[in-house]
């Protein structure tokens, strides 16, 4: 029994571990800057804004890292869209 609960917290904290190592990879990692998805996509707007103000787009120039880079550290929630 207590070897049992010992192996399920050996495997608890390796995978909090993992989690911790793949978040920490790179600060420009989008799937764990955003991991929401939005609904009901694509309308003909949404299109246009996401192809001006997109994560790929400001990935893109240096500008636009430097855009995203400014709201990591000003701790925004929403990078880009």
């Amino acid at each position: 029994m207590l070897r049992g609960m010992i192996q399920r917290t050996c495997l608890a904290i390796a995978s909090t571990a993992q989690t911790l190592i793949v978040r920490d990879k790179h600060v420009f990692n989008r799937a764990v800057l955003k991991p929401k998805v939005r609904c009901h996509f694509p309308k003909p707007m949404e299109v246009k804004r996401i192809n001006v103000h997109g994560w790929n787009t400001r990935m893109s120039t240096p500008e636009g890292r430097r855009v995203l880079m400014n709201r990591i550290l000003k701790g925004r929630h929403v990078l880009s869209h």
